[in-house]
């Protein structure tokens, strides 16, 4: 695929998106060699909380598919923090799933790899933070997805760039535009059905929502994994205590981003116990 026609698979993309939605999106370049050894650290953010419908002039002027075609950056972007959501993802849809998804017509399905796509579904609201995870967790079962990848704010490959993970030159691309809304509420009446007790903690936060952090490089629960969940998530906890979160807001991130959480713990004690070693381990207290 030449450059011409990247840019061209790029535009369209954003063009569809951005006449559903007018969520705003952080573009990020992580280099190939990060996406083996995130230690590494080779990630860019360029631009936070950018429309939709300026993106492609983003990408135009950051010249970035040079920098993908070159200095082999991998392109994407995700929701930016700080806002209300009406489009969720699912990560890693394959084989019968890819159909299923296309014979209901959903939204948008993105191919990032020779084998695995990624979906979008237009909602029919604009959700919180917190409802959008309950959303996506949903359509994950249905389709079979990536569990991992449920954080509203999760990266999600640019259509138009080279995936340059596996060697092979495959080009992200838009495969298929469906017209079907979701209903929220008719999803989330599953949520109830599936995970509704298991994900009922007796600590209860005060809030459905709380602020995030202005700081556009803040770190998620994907950036701390490492064989041991459990490590994981007491370096994540860590983290976020040193930024200055609160109980509650420390609860809920770990909560929504820590991989099958509450089938490894009874997370209403989990939670604020490993909080409290995180407190004790970096403030001394």
């Amino acid at each position: 695929m030449s450059f011409r026609e990247r840019e061209k698979a790029t535009r369209k993309f954003f063009s569809v998106l951005s006449k559903h939605t007018d969520m705003k999106i952080d573009v990020l370049l992580i280099h190939h060699d990060s996406l083996f050894d995130r230690s590494l650290g080779k990630r860019l953010l360029v631009a936070s909380a950018v429309e939709i419908s300026k993106a492609y002039r983003l990408c135009k002027d950051e010249n970035l598919w040079w920098k993908n075609a070159v200095r082999r950056e991998n392109v994407y972007i995700a929701w930016s923090r700080g806002q209300t959501f009406n489009v969720a993802t699912v990560d890693d849809i394959m084989g019968e799933y890819v159909d299923r998804f296309i014979a209901k017509d959903n939204f948008l399905l993105v191919q990032t790899s020779a084998k695995k796509y990624q979906g979008y579904f237009l909602l029919d609201r604009y959700v919180s933070y917190k409802t959008l995870h309950k959303v996506q967790k949903v359509l994950c079962k249905l389709y079979q997805g990536d569990t991992g990848a449920l954080s509203p704010v999760q990266l999600k490959r640019c259509v138009g760039f080279e995936n340059t993970k596996y060697g092979d030159g495959f080009v992200v691309s838009l495969r298929y535009i469906g017209s079907k809304v979701v209903p929220v509420d008719k999803v989330l009446s599953l949520y109830q059905k599936w995970f509704g007790e298991e994900e009922k903690p007796k600590y209860q936060p005060k809030h459905e929502t709380y602020t995030f952090s202005p700081d556009d490089s803040l770190k998620s629960w994907k950036d701390f994994e490492c064989e041991d969940l459990s490590v994981a998530d007491m370096r994540y906890v860590c983290y976020l205590v040193r930024k200055g979160f609160s109980d509650e807001e420390i609860y809920q991130r770990l909560l929504l981003e820590s991989p099958n959480i509450t089938k490894r713990h009874k997370v209403e004690d989990y939670i604020p116990r490993t909080i409290e070693k995180a407190k004790r381990y970096v403030l001394g207290s």
